[in-house]
């Protein structure tokens, strides 16, 4: 999936990503060169729990490269 806007956690736009049936997520931002991984496997797809986790790490890793 292409995001075409930024993202609210610090994801570029035209950044990629992609989202799988266990809550497994990825993302690509060649802008700011990083990407981020998220494996689990937790039914059912878009839990809550799993989203919370996910956005938590991707704004951990956004905060992090804004600090270098």
């Amino acid at each position: 999936m292409i995001n075409p806007k930024q993202g609210p956690a610090g994801r570029s736009a035209n950044s990629l990503s992609w989202a799988g049936i266990a809550n497994t997520y990825f993302w690509l931002d060649p802008s700011k060169k990083v990407a981020g991984v998220l494996l689990s496997q937790t039914l059912p797809f878009a839990d809550p729990v799993s989203l919370g986790s996910y956005d938590r790490f991707e704004r951990g890793v956004y905060k992090l490269t804004s600090e270098t």
